[in-house]
């Protein structure tokens, strides 16, 4: 009767054992594929595709690094006789369901005449040729900045991004020269028409946004200069999407309005429910 009772005993134990060993077995596979479940979402890419039926219009979000690009090219119809073609690309963040895009500023191949000709010095200090130091002195805290002869400077309003959030800043003074003055440069001319003295964010970054759906972004960790020429053409085939919102679920980004942020309330393509491919 004691071996019976013992053996029992040691069955018991021996059924636990396996039960434990089991049950850990169990939760270690579990782990393992929700790590891998995890890692499997910030390796992969999405393509999301505007509703807009006039355009063809992608949006693309790679999760290994942060980073989105954005292409809308208009659809020719019969009797067109031009179209358009836009960008952007640059980084996101989420935040809950939100997705916010920070833009990075243009490409020089986004203006192909009209730059200032930079020579292999200035271009070492100063990537961006359409921007060309003036040489002024200007007080620490804020920056000058000169504009081409098509910006409609009265209309343009300042901010930075703050906390996700649009944050005006100060413009100081908005000036027409009262005439152009001619610049020259090592390779090449141009004018001077007017200009914005402008509060300088301390965050160093700076949107310039005007009243025809402009966004020009001034980043001052790539920026070198507090006083410079501006061309604003470089916009003309790029948008700053920065600060700009979507409400994002496993099928559809949907922008955010916003009434402190007017941009680019005309387009179709961006206002539309986007679709994933």
């Amino acid at each position: 009767m004691k071996m019976k009772a013992i053996m029992i005993i040691m069955m018991t134990l021996v059924i636990l054992a396996i039960g434990v060993v089991s049950l850990s077995a169990l939760k270690s596979s579990s782990a393992k594929g929700k790590k891998q479940k995890i890692s499997n979402f910030f390796l992969k890419t999405e393509i999301y595709k505007s509703n807009d039926k006039l355009t063809n219009t992608i949006m693309k979000l790679d999760y290994k690094d942060s980073t989105f690009s954005y292409q809308e090219k208009y659809i020719l119809k019969p009797g067109d006789d031009v179209g358009y073609e836009t960008e952007s690309k640059g980084k996101f963040k989420m935040n809950h369901d939100t997705l916010i895009f920070y833009s990075e500023m243009p490409e020089n191949a986004q203006l192909d005449f009209g730059t200032h000709e930079l020579t292999d010095e200035e271009i070492a200090k100063n990537k961006f040729s359409y921007i060309y130091p003036i040489d002024e002195k200007v007080d620490d805290n804020q920056v000058k900045i000169y504009f081409d002869n098509i910006a409609e400077i009265q209309e343009y309003k300042a901010f930075t991004i703050i906390d996700h959030q649009l944050k005006p800043i100060n413009i100081i003074e908005r000036k027409e020269l009262d005439e152009s003055k001619l610049i020259k440069t090592k390779t090449s001319n141009f004018f001077l028409f007017h200009y914005l003295i402008i509060e300088m964010p301390k965050n160093n970054q700076l949107l310039i946004i005007g009243s025809r759906d402009e966004s020009f972004l001034f980043d001052f960790n790539k920026i070198p200069y507090r006083s410079f020429h501006f061309y604003t053409r470089v916009y003309w085939g790029f948008m700053d999407l920065t600060g700009i919102k979507f409400q994002k679920n496993d099928k559809t980004l949907k922008r955010i309005q916003s009434a402190d942020d007017k941009r680019y309330q005309s387009s179709g393509a961006l206002n539309l429910d986007f679709i994933k491919q």
